[in-house]
């Protein structure tokens, strides 16, 4: 059974010139947020721009994370895919490749009839000998599902739960009132609601600018359980104001362009993002200045580790 309490960040995929997977830049990110204290991995899905890769990118990208982790932390790959067969393929190989659960985003483009969505399930979980989580990310998908559609999926043979990535605070509160703890597990993917997430009752949660401050986030899950309330809000309010910072230049490419400054070469973006680099860089570096990333770098972690690996490397 895999624990999913706490944080996995969902780490950006390093590309290299050529588009390939930058395998000494991954592995240096992956050791950083393992330096950091997470709880597990989270690969390839939105932050790691799995659905814009070519196939054997993304096996490839997976095998690094594998070797990377060694085993000290559980791994979760995306397989999801427009089309279901690529899906049960990229499921196969996650499987192969030891990975300690997949998750798929729900069908998108077309505007599917919920039993086709079941029947997607289906064909990946038959493939899978891991937890199958169902990433919901409704912004994606043309189809609109319910959440108590969203629970029949979850009572499918081999669905582990939900990656929720989703503003929509109602629909996670009925959900969870809804859900059978011990069987459905369920994971925020929306970084700046973590906090009001927690307060619902989600397990754990990846995100994308875990990559930059890790340990921010797994100190905002600690407070929080702790019953540090205010510790835990204060953290949430300084994590969003770096999000928000961030957002003008879209996510993906701005959490790349950040690492890269902070030492730590992520590449560029796959189009039709673009890439962060030269003057924008650099405004987004001032605005990040701003908005206290500096400050956050260096802070000391409140419980248990000394503070992010990427400590001291902003001047």
């Amino acid at each position: 059974m895999v624990d999913f309490r706490g944080i996995w960040p969902a780490v950006v995929t390093p590309q290299d010139a050529e588009g390939r997977v930058d395998v000494d830049a991954a592995t240096r990110l992956i050791d950083v947020l393992l330096e950091a204290g997470i709880s597990g991995l989270y690969v390839l899905g939105g932050a790691g721009e799995g659905v814009l890769l070519p196939r054997r990118v993304r096996h490839e990208m997976a095998d690094v994370a594998m070797a990377a982790v060694g085993g000290r932390v559980p791994v979760m790959v995306h397989v999801g895919a427009l089309a279901t067969d690529t899906a049960v393929e990229l499921a196969q190989h996650a499987n192969l490749a030891g990975a300690d659960a997949i998750s798929a985003v729900l069908p998108f483009y077309y505007d599917y009839p919920f039993e086709a969505i079941l029947a997607h399930y289906r064909a990946i979980c038959r493939e899978s000998q891991v937890p199958v989580m169902v990433h919901h990310a409704p912004t994606t998908a043309a189809a609109i599902i319910r959440p108590e559609q969203l629970l029949e999926i979850c009572a499918l043979d081999g669905v582990g739960g939900v990656l929720y990535v989703s503003r929509d605070m109602q629909f996670l509160s009925h959900l969870m009132a809804r859900r059978d703890p011990s069987a459905v597990a369920i994971l925020s993917g929306t970084d700046e609601l973590l906090l009001p997430s927690l307060a619902l009752g989600v397990e754990g949660a990846t995100g994308i600018t875990a990559n930059v401050l890790p340990r921010l986030f797994m100190d905002m899950v600690e407070s929080f359980a702790r019953g540090e309330v205010e510790a835990a809000r204060q953290l949430q309010f300084a994590a969003n104001r770096i999000i928000a910072a961030m957002q003008p230049y879209g996510l993906v490419p701005a959490v790349k362009a950040t690492l890269t400054s902070l030492g730590i070469r992520a590449g560029g973006a796959r189009l039709p993002m673009r890439a962060v680099e030269g003057e924008q860089a650099r405004r987004l570096r001032r605005d990040l200045d701003a908005a206290g990333l500096p400050e956050l770098v260096r802070r000391k972690a409140l419980y248990g580790r000394e503070g992010d690996a990427l400590r001291g490397r902003l001047g």
